[in-house]
């Protein structure tokens, strides 16, 4: 689990430097996202996960604006941290909590036809 918070935290790092066009650099844009407490298979898991998601990106994006004054960038910058954090950590209830809440859609199995 300390892997996947890992990775979270760098998702939101890394996330932040490509909504600026930046190399990949330490400019100190990264919070770290605890989530070793929760229960991702139940749906209280999943929905705290996304509001720890959500304001770690909202944190780091902020920072990031004031640092470099460029609010315009504000609101692409935090969708994109949440949408790289939610693909990246790769669980199904959180791509659809995520789709559900309006951000990129779900990804789904190939559809079936059934034919008569």
């Amino acid at each position: 689990m300390k892997l996947a918070t890992a990775l979270v935290a760098s998702i939101l790092s890394l996330t932040t430097l490509a909504a600026r066009g930046a190399g990949p650099t330490d400019d100190g844009y990264s919070v770290t996202v605890k989530f070793a407490d929760l229960d991702l298979k139940r749906q209280a898991g999943i929905a705290t996960l996304y509001v720890r998601i959500k304001g770690a990106a909202q944190r780091v994006c902020y920072q990031q604006a004031i640092d470099q004054q460029v609010n315009q960038t504000y609101p692409v910058c935090v969708k994109r941290a949440v949408s790289t954090a939610v693909a990246r950590i790769d669980r199904p209830m959180l791509s659809d909590y995520a789709a559900q809440l309006g951000g990129n859609p779900a990804k789904t199995g190939p559809a079936s036809v059934a034919a008569r």
